[in-house]
């Protein structure tokens, strides 16, 4: 039933897909699929696993807020805000009727705001212990829960927007698979602090 809607959505006359052939550019592949994820992810779990979480004890030492207990409920809370902003963004790409497609105007939206909030994370301003536990929740579920999240799922759904070749399909599958597992894992585990 998924793949009778889909299809039909494409071949209506007031969405004019811009996928025209079942053949995808090499660069596509390559940049899109690969170098871009590996780009993004690398940045993802610097942010999220190694260098912030040294940022934020070390030196702003918000360790000592509550005993810890800020950093340690700080992530639960996002993650439940995650949840829902999961649960939002895929509506949104699902109800998206543009020529871009429905995921593509997601990602492009998704880059800067990755790039602005990554940077937000580690510009903590030096002033009150409140202005910077409000700075830090805010920054972080900005690239958390909003940033990372929409470019997550729109990405996620272009493989099976991009093309209709099956075979095409299972290729870009593997390209995003090594973008944003092996090579983000690789560099990660070598820039790590011990």
């Amino acid at each position: 039933m998924a793949t009778f809607s889909n299809s039909r959505l494409l071949n209506s006359p007031k969405m004019d897909s811009r996928v025209k052939s079942a053949n995808m550019q090499k660069s596509e592949k390559w940049l899109g699929y690969f170098a871009a994820p590996a780009i993004i992810m690398c940045m993802f779990y610097m942010c999220g696993q190694t260098y912030l979480n040294v940022f934020y004890t070390d030196v702003l030492k918000m360790s000592t807020i509550g005993g810890g207990l800020f950093l340690a409920l700080l992530p639960i809370f996002s993650k439940i805000i995650d949840a829902i902003t999961n649960l939002v963004m895929g509506q949104i790409v699902e109800h998206t009727r543009c020529r871009q497609g429905k995921a593509r105007p997601w990602i492009l939206i998704a880059d800067p705001l990755l790039a602005v909030s990554g940077i937000l994370l580690f510009t903590v301003p030096t002033s009150s212990i409140t202005a910077q536990v409000i700075w830090v929740t805010v920054s972080y579920n900005l690239y958390f829960c909003l940033a990372f999240t929409m470019y997550n799922i729109s990405h996620t759904l272009m493989i099976p927007l991009s093309t209709r070749n099956g075979r095409q399909r299972d290729v870009l599958a593997m390209f995003t698979s090594m973008g944003t597992s092996m090579i983000p894992g690789t560099v990660v585990s070598m820039l790590s602090p011990c």
